[in-house]
């Protein structure tokens, strides 16, 4: 027999064309059963389970005839009436007592197709029959000598390999129902349901526009990604089985992508007009809106409330009005994601009336204001009217002067200065009903004009002044007739009369804010004296009660036996920190005048002492206290160590017997060791150095409260002073030196403020990355 795995090869490559395996005994000729017997078959002739000539595995069948009637060996199997059958054997001829003969295919029952066929080699050949069931339990007969002759026992064959399998041409029925869901600007989701088979249905296969686009795996669903969003697909499907055989293309289903979110409103409508005004009803009309999609759709509103949609046309007729009655109206675009645009300029319109044969009422209450040496303007109470008044017409001496277009005041000019007039008014109304004429008033002229101006306001003082106000008062100003009035500048701008009164207040002033003011005197022919002598105010400043930020990056430098220095950061305020507070152990001890570092003295030597820092602004406003900082003072001075009675001869000094200790400060190559424990004039070199540090670890920096700069800050920082935030610039570092602990503070805290902008640019650079991929694969979907 063959090896296993060329069967499954064969299998395979054949599955496209047939079905199982009908030849499932377990036996020596089985592919997928193969065992050490001859179950299911039978015949004449003597069979044997043959180990040592097989053609692949590890058994095959020897059938040896035992007399002129035992030589044949036949096979059953179940069928279909009517199914093509494939039918492949392996055989070979084995020993033969007469070499003239051959062993024969022949008297196959149980179906057509089949010819007698000669078995002619003595090695392997594989036999293929194609025939059609004529019963359910079809034959296979071998002879192991020519068929239809008969010889003496002895002639052997061999077969090995037998499969049967129908053949399947019957293509599956076609999918139906094919539906698209859940669709997005980029995916779909097919189903649809499953197709039958004579066999079975073993995948689908989905179509795109008529191209192959994936198989489901079998599944009635499929997942179709990358479209193009707002765009139509057309998608199929076909049902294949296990013979390969396709269906015909199920409905074709065709599917819309969603438009990527649209969130841009349309523009606003403008010009919007109305036309065709009746007792109830207007016709509107406006320009027509844009949009970065379409504008789809206008909505109208009568008096802020809607009352429809256009349709998508620029125009809309408005009925079911009242007659002689306001209405207000706006208009909104739309767009197909519902995005709606600011409302339209607002149009008032008047509903006709009905008929109007009715006069409007009387004006009253006629009186006459500015009156001039040559004009008069006079003023009157409106009338009222069943539909609406829409002039006054006024007379003079009782001949008519004009029409007032609808206000209720009239200037009358060309008059003699110092004359006496008579003056009536009437209504009209759009239908032109006048009304009696009002009640009426006589009025003189004034004399030549007044020329001459008033004094100047003097005494001009302030009080009561506040964060927002100040009030102004004066001495009187005199006129040759009368002063009527006062006008008051505020930094030359006018901003107001007094009304006669010599007192003015001022209000909607800025808080902490110099204004400069004037007066003039105004007599009652508008003649206005020169400014009065000008006074400066300064509002009040507004109350602050904002604290200053914490002080930060407190450490210590130069700490002695009984005193230590302290320097921090700038703290910041909304108006201005202006000193700081240093607390020893909890305590006050005092304040820097607004310097930035305070040395503390006083202290007891080999002592650990506790400092704080709080920052104040001008209102007193405290700040929190900075965080704690740990100093120790160092020990105190003791004598130098006398080593001239041990061995002051020799170069150098060893201290190799035992180890040097000394109570008070060391100094090598130098006896001014200026308050530190060991000075060296000179370099030193060590295996290693550690460094009791008296200053906070900068490991603050990544606290979420901890104020980081901007680069923008730090850019500008180091454009006005030419070194970093937080760090001594070299002249003070030359001046005053930097403590090895303090130094490696600061560089570690510059590199945790590295870090974080590090950290701050590549979620910048991964957003900016993945926005250009999108706009990529955006451009690419086009």
């Amino acid at each position: 027999m063959k090896y296993f795995y060329t069967l499954l090869i064969f299998i395979f490559a054949s599955s496209t064309l047939i079905s199982q395996n009908l030849h499932d005994d377990s036996n020596a000729v089985s592919p997928l059963n193969e065992s050490n017997g001859t179950t299911g078959w039978s015949g004449l002739a003597e069979r044997f389970s043959e180990a040592t000539d097989v053609q692949n595995g590890a058994f095959s069948i020897r059938a040896v005839s035992t007399a002129t009637d035992g030589r044949t060996l036949d096979y059953n199997f179940n069928a279909v009436v009517g199914q093509e059958y494939v039918i492949r054997i392996w055989a070979k001829i084995g020993t033969l007592t007469s070499p003239t003969v051959s062993p024969a295919f022949a008297v196959w029952s149980g179906m057509s197709g089949f010819n007698v066929t000669p078995i002619t080699s003595t090695t392997w050949t594989e036999y293929v029959f194609n025939v059609t069931a004529t019963s359910t339990n079809p034959r296979i007969r071998i002879y192991t000598s020519n068929y239809p002759f008969r010889l003496v026992a002895g002639n052997t064959i061999y077969i090995d390999n037998v499969s049967i399998t129908a053949l399947d041409n019957q293509a599956p029925t076609s999918p139906s129902n094919l539906v698209a869901t859940a669709t997005t600007e980029t995916t779909t989701n097919l189903s649809w349901t499953a197709a039958t088979d004579n066999v079975t249905v073993t995948d689908y296969e989905v179509f795109q526009e008529g191209v192959s686009i994936g198989f489901t795996g079998g599944n009635t669903t499929f997942e179709v990604s990358g479209l193009a969003p707002q765009t139509t697909y057309n998608f199929t499907i076909a049902a294949i089985d296990a013979a390969a055989n396709s269906s015909v293309q199920s409905n074709s289903v065709s599917v819309t992508t969603l438009a990527l979110p649209d969130t841009e409103a349309p523009t606003v409508p403008t010009a919007l007009i109305a036309n065709n005004i009746t007792t109830t009803s207007v016709s509107l009309n406006w320009t027509a809106a844009t949009d970065n999609v379409a504008v789809i759709d206008y909505e109208v509103f009568q008096d802020g409330v809607s009352i429809g949609l256009t349709g998508g046309t620029a125009t809309f007729e408005v009925s079911a009005l009242a007659p002689e009655t306001d209405y207000n109206f706006t208009v909104v675009a739309l767009d197909a994601a519902t995005n709606v645009s600011a409302q339209s300029n607002n149009l008032s319109i008047l509903t006709l009336a009905l008929p109007d044969t009715e006069a409007p009422t009387v004006p009253t209450a006629l009186i006459a204001n500015s009156i001039t040496t040559t004009s008069i303007t006079l003023n009157w109470t409106a009338a009222t009217d069943n539909v609406a008044v829409t002039d006054y017409e006024v007379f003079q001496e009782g001949v008519s002067l004009g029409l007032s277009g609808g206000a209720t005041t009239f200037l009358v000019d060309g008059l003699t200065p110092e004359t006496a007039y008579n003056f009536t008014v009437a209504a009209l109304d759009a239908s032109a009903n006048t009304s009696g004429q009002s009640n009426s008033i006589s009025v003189n002229t004034l004399a030549t004009p007044d020329t001459e101006a008033p004094t100047i306001p003097t005494n001009l003082v302030v009080d009561n002044i506040t964060t927002t106000s100040v009030n102004l008062s004066w001495t009187a100003a005199t006129d040759n007739i009368d002063v009527v009035d006062y006008e008051i500048f505020q930094d030359g701008v006018a901003i107001g009369l007094s009304s006669g009164s010599v007192v003015f207040a001022v209000n909607g002033l800025t808080p902490e804010t110099t204004y400069n003011f004037t007066i003039t005197a105004v007599d009652a022919a508008a003649n206005n004296s020169e400014v009065s002598e000008s006074i400066t105010v300064l509002t009040l400043a507004v109350s602050d009660t904002e604290v200053p930020t914490v002080p930060e990056g407190l450490l210590a430098t130069n700490t002695t036996e009984t005193s230590t220095e302290l320097f921090w950061d700038t703290a910041t305020d909304n108006v201005g920190v202006v000193d700081y507070e240093i607390f020893q152990d909890g305590s006050t001890i005092g304040l820097t005048g607004g310097a930035t570092n305070f040395v503390v003295s006083g202290l007891a030597s080999e002592t650990t002492y506790i400092f704080t820092v709080a920052a104040l602004d001008v209102a007193n406003n405290a700040s929190l206290q900075s965080s704690e900082l740990t100093v120790v003072t160092l020990a105190g001075v003791q004598p130098e160590i006398n080593y001239t009675s041990l061995n002051s001869n020799l170069t150098t000094v060893d201290w190799t017997a035992r180890d040097l200790y000394a109570e008070q400060n060391v100094g090598i190559g130098t006896t001014n060791t200026q308050g530190y424990r060991l000075a060296v004039a000179g370099n030193i070199v060590a295996e290693e150095v550690k460094v009791a540090l008296q200053v906070n670890w900068p490991d603050y920096v990544f606290d979420k409260a901890y104020n980081l700069p901007s680069l923008e800050q730090v850019e500008n920082h180091i454009n006005e002073n030419g070194y970093l935030i937080h760090m001594p610039s070299a002249s003070e570092v030359q001046e005053n030196g930097i403590q090895l602990g303090e130094m490696n503070a600061k560089l570690l805290r510059k590199i945790e403020e590295l870090t974080l902008y590090t950290i701050t640019q590549e979620k910048k650079i991964k957003l900016l990355e993945q926005q250009v991929a999108a706009i990529q694969k955006a451009l690419s979907n086009k």
